[in-house]
């Protein structure tokens, strides 16, 4: 066989086995967004409230977030640190959660420099009257991010 279709062959096989050994649940959201499955809190704007979409400082974020809930959001929102707004006025924050670690090397020519890392978790939102944390189990991502304005917003209108 010619070398050009073995590799065409491997590269077919690889695609295959991908496909079928990637979890599908990385790619699909398991649970619905909605007062239903507990992700969003029972109360949500029944007082025509701000959400706070909780700032992390980077401005690339921000301008994501703003975008997606410019686009399918129609209640009132800010992106800003949640200290300095009243209760009364913005009573859910919006976090995004995140994992920090520290990777410091050991040998070589760096050794004993850190780093630090960010992972991206997930999203969930804190109703600050109550002080509970209603958790989203989805892996963040840009589908669950749509998903996430979309339900939201179609509790703000209930």
């Amino acid at each position: 066989m010619p070398p050009k279709k073995i590799i065409k062959f491997i590269a077919q096989l690889l695609i295959i086995l991908f496909a079928f050994l990637t979890p599908f649940k990385l790619f699909a959201q398991d649970l619905p967004i909605t007062v239903e499955s507990g992700i969003i809190p029972p109360e949500f704007n029944l007082n025509n409230d701000t959400l706070i979409i909780a700032s992390t400082g980077n401005p690339f974020y921000g301008s994501y977030m703003k975008r997606h809930f410019k686009k399918d959001y129609t209640g009132q929102f800010i992106i800003a640190k949640p200290e300095g707004h009243s209760i009364d006025n913005c009573r859910y924050v919006l976090y995004e959660g995140t994992t920090n670690t520290t990777i410091t090397k050991i040998g070589g020519p760096e050794a004993g420099r850190s780093r630090n890392m960010v992972g991206h978790g997930s999203f969930y939102i804190v109703d600050r009257k109550t002080n509970t944390k209603y958790i989203n189990p989805n892996l963040a991502s840009p589908k669950l991010i749509k998903a996430y304005v979309t339900g939201l917003d179609e509790a703000r209108k209930k």
